[in-house]
């Protein structure tokens, strides 16, 4: 008999977590299980899922607040009453609370996942309602083990697994490009550094040979744009706002440079470092150094040292030969975070 399970997600429009959690249920539905996602907020779907998916969402539209969260646990509850799934996983650790005593509630076995930095700011209020939910849960599922070490210290849930995100599908692209690009691709708020990343491209590109193109939107693209006119960088830097070709952008350019300080398991890195791209990032608390093995396929850059960011942006700029060794194992980086080997390890926790 196939396996009833349900996914519950905020919502399904364009995001790093939701494209984890499609790939999932397009997997999970391949092997046969009757896959639901749950949508507590309604809005449009991003991205393309198996016909079999079957997603369910509130009319009403979301208000926010304790009554828009009381409205989403209702709709929680009844959903998986009526569907009594074999056992569902929670994404977002905003609702994951929630989801955990709607699913109780209702009779169902719930898993949850985190998805932001462990070290990620909470109000006290939410602190501790995570501390009295989480154990209720049958499993968390981090990103990275030193997430599972965090939430281990901080005995969240007796059942820990630390699970990396899947890849996308690539096309093979053997070839180098000829290009002088430097690519980075993420949302245009302040965490991500991208203000910083065009002052570093500045010095680094001594002989002005090269382009930086920032793909993402947000509300800090206004002052990145100032601050390129001021810069007179207008035709070195470009900011392409949110794409969907992404992977051309990364099959054009050269090198993948990251400044983000703050991450969970940053997708648009281990894209790049798929695609294949060298790569260069900040050795984020949580993340870059799950992906990126220093002076193998990419730089670990500690957070802050803006001299030798630069330094190593440097050396990727002007030499080839470096360039092509970091992406010379490429393969091996896709087969480790495949959809197969991660979603399977999704499916074992989950149903455990």
């Amino acid at each position: 008999m196939s396996k009833k399970i349900c996914l519950i997600t905020p919502s399904m429009q364009k995001g790093g977590m939701e494209r984890v959690l499609s790939i999932l249920a397009n997997y999970l539905s391949q092997k046969g299980c009757l896959v639901y996602i749950i949508c507590l907020i309604s809005g449009e779907i991003a991205y393309d899922l198996d016909g079999r998916v079957q997603v369910i969402a509130p009319k009403a539209s979301y208000r926010g607040g304790l009554s828009g969260k009381f409205a989403s646990f209702i709709f929680l509850y009844k959903s998986l009453r009526r569907i009594a799934p074999d056992t569902s996983l929670s994404f977002s650790e905003v609702f994951n609370p929630l989801s955990i005593i709607a699913a109780r509630l209702a009779g169902c076995k719930i898993y949850i996942s985190n998805r932001s930095s462990p070290h990620r700011f909470h109000s006290v209020f939410k602190t501790l309602l995570t501390k009295l939910t989480y154990p209720l849960a049958g499993g968390l599922i981090v990103q990275t083990e030193y997430a599972k070490k965090i939430a281990a210290e901080r005995k969240l849930n007796k059942n820990i697994a630390a699970i990396p995100n899947p890849l996308k599908q690539f096309n093979r692209n053997d070839s180098q490009s000829e290009k002088n690009i430097v690519v980075s691709v993420g949302r245009l708020v302040g965490s991500k550094y991208f203000d910083e990343l065009i002052d570093i491209f500045e010095k680094a590109d001594d002989k002005k040979e090269w382009h930086l193109v920032i793909l993402g939107d947000g509300p800090e693209r206004a002052n990145l744009g100032k601050k390129i006119a001021e810069m007179r960088l207008q035709h070195r830097v470009l900011l392409k706002g949110a794409v969907d070709d992404v992977d051309r952008y990364l099959y054009e350019a050269k090198i993948f440079a990251f400044t983000s300080k703050s991450e969970g398991f940053p997708n648009a890195l281990s894209e790049a470092i798929a695609s294949p791209l060298p790569v260069i990032a900040y050795d984020c608390i949580a993340g870059p150094s799950d992906m990126i093995k220093d002076g193998e396929n990419g730089y670990l850059v500690q957070i802050g040292n803006t001299a030798l960011f630069e330094e190593k942006l440097r050396q990727l700029m002007n030499s080839k030969q470096v360039r092509s060794r970091f992406i010379s194992n490429y393969e091996d980086y896709r087969q480790q975070f495949s959809q197969e080997k991660i979603c399977g390890m999704y499916l074992e926790f989950i149903l455990g």
